[in-house]
């Protein structure tokens, strides 16, 4: 007797279970918005802007480097990069934006907790996002709105500056800085006395000076003066010194 005589023999319970193994071996219906085929992966940056002749894009990192173009996805594990004369804009899949000043060669990941940017060997970049990491030389660390990342040649050694909300470093070693502090940190840890230090204002305008960010909007209100004169008229600290004890974040 075949199974299908057995399962129908067996009154309504026998039935159901027959539906229930037709539904086992039927196919799984496609993800919404995907036709036939495997869904394609999930992009986590595309390109809005290139400014310059040099942009590039090695597809998975395997060193094929080709030439970039607005509109274009990013991957997971794809590298881009910028030569001389030329800056890029990347918009993330889940809101916030990254730009790269000229020889810049980043990539992006995705893990459990947040956007990896992973900045490899030299360059800048300012990432405007709410809970971003950001990879370099052997250190890892984490951002909450606005910060510019430079890879300092001297060391090298990874130099995060806050222009707004706050970052903290995780490894080597961890520091927290607020808007207008600054880490300095490669692979052994957090240089200088191993803290966050304050910087001028006009050490936070120079750091952005080169982003899309900051000529839009020095027109009309620049967000960060050099100089702020209360009132009355006090004297004005040298631009830069050696942060007191009290500028210090334990």
């Amino acid at each position: 007797m075949s199974m299908l005589k057995i399962l129908m023999g067996s009154g309504r319970a026998g039935l159901g279970l027959w539906m229930a193994l037709l539904a086992a071996c039927a196919p799984l219906p496609p993800a919404p918005g995907y036709g036939p085929g495997p869904p394609p992966l999930r992009w986590l940056g595309r390109i809005t802007s290139i400014e310059g002749p040099n942009a590039f894009i090695d597809p998975a990192n395997r060193g094929a480097g080709q030439p970039a173009r607005v509109g274009q996805t990013l991957l997971a594990g794809d590298r881009f990069f910028t030569g001389p004369a030329t800056r890029m804009k990347i918009d993330f899949w889940n809101g916030g934006y990254m730009e790269l000043d000229e020889n810049t060669d980043p990539g992006l990941f995705q893990d459990l907790s947040c956007l990896v940017v992973s900045l490899f060997r030299s360059g800048r970049i300012f990432v405007e996002k709410s809970d971003a990491c950001v990879e370099s030389l052997g250190t890892r660390s984490q951002q909450f709105s606005k910060v510019v990342y430079s890879v300092m040649p001297a060391g090298p050694y990874l130099q995060i500056t806050v222009v707004d909300g706050q970052a903290r470093t995780l490894q080597p070693a961890v520091a927290l800085a607020p808007r207008g502090w600054r880490i300095d940190v490669n692979s052994r840890g957090i240089l200088g006395d191993g803290r966050a230090y304050r910087v001028s204002d006009e050490a936070i305008r120079q750091s952005i000076a080169w982003t899309l960010y900051y000529r839009s909007r020095r027109v009309t209100a620049p967000e960060f003066p050099i100089f702020r004169l209360p009132f009355p008229p006090l004297a004005l600290p040298p631009p830069s010194r050696t942060p007191a004890p009290r500028d210090i974040i334990r």
